[in-house]
């Protein structure tokens, strides 16, 4: 195909109303670009014409190669910095500028329904037309660098000129779900939310809770942080059966330990007997093998939520800049910790009160330490939207997790338990060395 070459030409501008046409002489052609503004907004529709367009001719456009950071975290917002595409080959996909060596090329086979390049808040994309032929493919190449973080990236996208004209849609603007939802086309993932191999799984969760936080935000006329507290609030209550179901299995599996031990040692040497006696014990219970698998997997099923929460709240603009309490923006860290020591605090509180009435386990008891302080490394740097969210779902856990220690205790096998302390006591042996002298004397 022959590539039309437009950058250094001197176009002649004309405006009328809202369309601002480009007109100029290209190589003996006449190169037309109209870009139509849609006013209010981000968003405008070009079309062009190039006169005497051989068949297979094509228009390469690029897109910014670098954003000014304008975040208070300059190095968060330098990170952010990417290229993402949507193809029919393939999802929403995210190549950043730093996983991009300098000069590496890497080809986006089309055909692309729209490319974008990011900062963290802000976005370009270009955008095949609804009713129109896509976008034929694209290249990113690395930029050179020179400090750690990349700041700079090449991506250009190859439109077709179909009978000698072209068209497609341009959004410069800010990351807000609403406007990129409105587009259409899945433009709304131009942040694809978690690692590709859970993306599929964790991108509706991720377009609920948007919706979700943006409704309360309006139909409820609640700041943010009080749209932060109240979510987390709800979650934890729409959670709240998953739980009890996990708890009450935690208690049957207590209850029946002793007996499977039991019966464990007592078969050990005859696996065939043990297993047939294993299965009863089950049974008799009203359980299976399965019962304590089973009873785990509600208390992972809200993992991708949180994960999806992970990645929705520190990349959603609506928090950029938004006060609360003692803290003068959601979007970056809290300035005095409070809130990741509150949500470590709060995570190893959970964890004692999980070990409570239960068997010593050494390793859990490890881990009861180790899991807070990771969490709260980990955090102390993010969001503090992201931090508030998370404290809020840790002391409303509080109130059910000392309601499970309290009925694990009172449903201890308190008969054999104390047999087994009496048996162990020092004083034991005389005493019942005592009573069998009296027994004779009588």
């Amino acid at each position: 195909g022959q590539e039309t070459d437009l950058p250094g030409t001197a176009f002649q501008t004309s405006r009328t109303g809202d369309v601002v046409t480009y007109t100029a002489d290209v190589g003996g052609s006449t190169v037309t670009i109209n870009y139509a503004i849609v006013p209010d907004s981000f968003i405008s529709h070009i079309t062009g014409s190039v006169s005497g367009a051989k068949a297979g001719s094509y228009l390469v456009v690029g897109l910014p190669q670098t954003f000014a950071a304008t975040e208070p975290d300059t190095n968060d917002d330098r990170n952010s910095l990417a290229f993402a595409f949507l193809t029919k080959r393939e999802a929403a996909r995210n190549v950043s500028f730093h996983s991009l060596d300098p000069g590496e090329k890497q080809l986006v086979e089309g055909p692309v329904t729209w490319i974008v390049a990011k900062s963290k808040y802000f976005v370009v994309g270009l955008l095949a037309p609804k009713k129109g032929p896509e976008f034929t493919e694209a290249t990113l190449i690395g930029g050179p660098r020179t400090t750690k973080v990349a700041t700079r990236a090449t991506g250009t996208v190859v439109i077709p000129i179909a009978n000698g004209a072209f068209a497609f849609d341009m959004y410069a603007g800010p990351q807000e779900w609403k406007k990129l939802n409105a587009l259409g086309r899945d433009f709304d993932q131009v942040n694809p939310y978690g690692w590709a191999f859970v993306r599929p799984l964790m991108q509706p969760i991720a377009t609920s809770v948007i919706r979700l936080v943006l409704w309360m935000h309006s139909a409820l006329n609640l700041s943010y942080g009080l749209v932060l507290i109240a979510l987390g609030l709800l979650i934890r209550l729409l959670m709240w059966p998953l739980y009890q179901t996990s708890m009450k299995t935690s208690i049957k599996m207590q209850i029946l330990q002793p007996e499977l031990t039991a019966v464990q040692d007592k078969y050990k040497d005859d696996p065939e007997k043990q297993r047939t006696e294993i299965m009863k014990v089950y049974q008799s219970h009203g359980m299976n093998p399965l019962s304590p698998l089973l009873g785990c997997l509600p208390s992972l099923l809200p993992m991708p939520i949180l994960l999806a929460l992970f990645f929705v709240f520190r990349n959603t603009i609506e928090f950029r800049g938004v006060p609360f309490w003692w803290m003068s923006d959601l979007s970056v860290r809290d300035p005095y910790y409070i809130l990741p020591l509150l949500m470590g605090a709060s995570m190893y509180l959970i964890s004692w009160m999980g070990m409570r009435n239960t068997p010593p386990n050494p390793q859990a008891k490890m881990m009861s330490y180790i899991m807070p302080a990771m969490f709260t490394l980990f955090l102390y740097r993010e969001a503090a939207g992201l931090n508030l969210y998370y404290a809020t779902q840790n002391l409303a856990t509080l109130p059910q997790q000392w309601h499970l220690s309290r009925t694990r205790g009172m449903s201890k096998p308190k008969t054999a338990t104390g047999a087994k302390e009496v048996a162990a006591t020092p004083a034991a042996p005389a005493l019942a060395k005592g009573k069998a002298k009296g027994q004779g004397k009588g």
